[in-house]
């Protein structure tokens, strides 16, 4: 009597994979994680630009100024408080040495 290797079986008689895809498959599926690691592999060992590197040194602040943003980040209410806030102990710091 032989022996039978078991096999994944949807039902009773369908057999779920005869087999494992080939690599080559894999890597020709956008969607699979073989062909995404790939991929990413190929975006890490890029060379970078000289505009990318140097982008790269920058501070936020002159990254912020380049694009045309203010030099702050966060915005709303409570930023709106804590600035008048800071302000007026600014102006009551004043008022004494004068």
């Amino acid at each position: 009597m032989t022996r039978r290797k078991k096999e994944r079986r949807t039902g009773r008689f369908m057999t779920v994979l005869e087999g494992k895809p080939k690599k080559q498959e894999l890597l020709a599926d956008p969607t699979s994680k073989e062909a995404r690691r790939a991929k990413a592999l190929r975006e890490r060992k890029k060379q970078k630009s000289v505009y990318e590197k140097a982008r790269g040194s920058q501070t936020r602040l002159e990254r912020d100024q380049e694009a045309g943003r203010k030099g702050t980040r966060h915005g709303g209410p409570l930023a709106d408080k804590i600035r008048k806030l800071n302000q007026k102990k600014a102006e009551e710091g004043a008022a004494p040495d004068a």
